[in-house]
């Protein structure tokens, strides 16, 4: 098994005991601190798009349960599951990326290796037993365990990492490991799927920092790694050959899933983000809302468009009620940007044209 595996964690998402989806992640470290990084539509339970629920009861998670490989000091690497709460009080307990519209669908749960997480056992009997776990703990006549960010696998140099980035081109090949719908052994290892590059990494796609695969991947692997893999430590750079002593990882982004066609139409194409995202979601540390907050009520939606009509003229305001006209679009983008994409594309444009055709503050002058 590719060592760097070992970094890619199973999750179930849940209602408190009710399983509700299956995903992918993997254990990230940035400075001290330790991270698992999934799909944002994994934690949110919601289409990144159209904001509805995933789940056909309409349920939203409120924990995870999460797969991870430990490594014991003279035992070996092993699976344990803990569960991970989704909310407090106040917040969501998962990071977003500041820049929320258009969507980055990737999010990041701050994770605490040191800390005592319930781990669920399973008697023989099919009862539950509940226990306390912390996977950074004393092993009696061994030592610490640990756990294996994707950071222990990643060729170590950021020069040869960069390079590639800036010269990976399409049809090179990639890898995803994950649980296409939720295949694993015993041990919960990933499968790991083959995928080759389909469009610039470099130019991004629609000018955002995602770029798309050509891959036969299925459910259960958003979230997932996506990686350039040599077992023998090779990475080639047009022309140019790096070598190391040991199998190599280039971390290139996270998948978030195949575009949404179905049946005989389906391209087998899959968007990934690109790796620079999970940096700037873990710097801006902003947690994502309560998930009854995440999309805004169309009152409030009326309320956010006030400011932004008041900088219309009569001219453009008539203009957003002309249906042949894209200024209704463009107006809907702009409020989208102002709420952070807190609502639907079809829901902010219903309420664009609500606050267009009731609005009653001023207006700038028109251009003579």
């Amino acid at each position: 098994m590719p060592a760097v595996s070992h970094s890619v964690v199973h999750l179930t998402m849940r209602f408190q005991k009710t399983e509700l989806s299956i995903g992918t992640g993997v254990l990230y470290k940035s400075g001290e601190e330790y991270y698992i990084v999934t799909a944002w539509h994994n934690l949110s339970g919601r289409h990144s798009e159209t904001l509805a629920p995933l789940s056909k009861n309409l349920a939203i998670p409120d924990n995870v349960v999460v797969r991870l490989s430990i490594n014991m000091a003279g035992v070996g690497s092993l699976r344990q599951s803990l569960t991970i709460p989704l909310t407090d009080d106040e917040k969501s307990l998962y990071y977003i990326h500041p820049k929320n519209w258009p969507r980055v669908d990737v999010a990041v749960i701050p994770f605490d290796p040191s800390a005592t997480y319930r781990s669920e056992g399973y008697l023989s009997t099919g009862e539950t037993l509940d226990m306390e776990f912390s996977p950074i703990m004393q092993v009696h006549g061994t030592g610490m365990s640990e756990v294996c960010p994707i950071q222990n696998y990643l060729v170590p140099s950021s020069d040869v990492i960069n390079k590639w980035f800036d010269s990976v081109e399409v049809t090179e090949e990639v890898f995803i490991p994950g649980y296409p719908h939720n295949i694993q052994d015993y041990y919960s290892q990933p499968v790991w799927k083959r995928a080759t590059i389909a469009t610039s990494v470099q130019d991004g796609w629609n000018r955002e920092p995602k770029f798309l695969i050509d891959s036969a991947s299925k459910s259960g692997m958003s979230g997932s790694p996506v990686l350039y893999y040599c077992p023998n430590g090779t990475v080639k750079i047009k022309g140019t050959q790096y070598q190391f002593n040991h199998d190599i990882a280039i971390l290139a982004g996270i998948y978030v899933g195949r575009l949404g066609i179905k049946g005989d139409q389906d391209p087998q194409i899959g968007t990934v983000w690109h790796k620079s995202v999970i940096d700037e979601i873990i710097e801006s540390k902003l947690y994502e809302k309560l998930p009854f907050e995440i999309e805004l009520t169309h009152s409030e939606l009326i309320e956010k468009m006030q400011s932004i009509l008041a900088r219309s003229s009569k001219s453009g305001l008539d203009n957003i009620k002309n249906e042949e006209m894209p200024s209704r679009y463009y107006v809907r983008n702009e409020l989208l940007e102002k709420i952070s994409g807190r609502a639907s594309l079809e829901n902010a444009l219903e309420a664009v044209l609500d606050a267009a055709e009731n609005y009653k503050g001023e207006l700038v002058p028109d251009k003579e």
